[in-house]
């Protein structure tokens, strides 16, 4: 089986959060799994069950083009990603990709920054999307442009 469609994880605390709810928005706090989540600022499904086998030492999700990346401590995505959180990303091809509550990760001058999706939208320049980190008081303060993204989060492991 090909590497690069393979991951293997050991079963040593591990979590798959497909984040099926979402975290604060505006002064409305959601939180995961909680009865008050509403289904639009969920992110995508792009994980099926055909994807993951789990076994007694070891899961295994097949998906072409999977990454991982290691969060920094910047808590502007907590309690949602914190340090020591990894997240499991799939580069989107198009902007049809992306929707609102999803969570990207994008280059921002020097740094990769990992935010909510909350606007997506055309304007003189073409496409965009307004981001903001769940645990930050307002939105980002720049429009993020397909060429920025590297990667759709579809997984968190804790």
């Amino acid at each position: 089986m090909d590497t690069n469609k393979v991951i293997v994880l050991g079963l040593c605390m591990f979590a798959i959060v497909f984040m099926a709810s979402s975290l604060a928005f505006g002064n409305h706090i959601r939180y995961p799994f909680s009865d008050n989540a509403v289904a639009e600022d969920s992110p995508s499904d792009r994980i099926t069950d055909q994807n993951i086998r789990v076994f007694s030492d070891r899961a295994i999700i097949e998906k072409d083009d999977l990454i991982w990346a290691k969060i920094k401590d910047t808590h502007s995505m907590e309690p949602v990603l914190s340090k020591d959180s990894t997240s499991l990303e799939l580069p989107p091809k198009s902007t049809d990709e992306i929707q609102v509550g999803d969570i990207i990760s994008f280059e921002q001058g020097e740094k990769v920054i990992i935010h909510r999706v909350i606007l997506v939208s055309q304007d003189e320049s073409g496409w965009f999307a307004a981001t903001k980190g769940d645990n930050n008081p307002e939105p980002d303060p720049y429009k993020v442009r397909f060429s920025q993204i590297q990667g759709i989060v579809v997984g968190i492991l804790y």
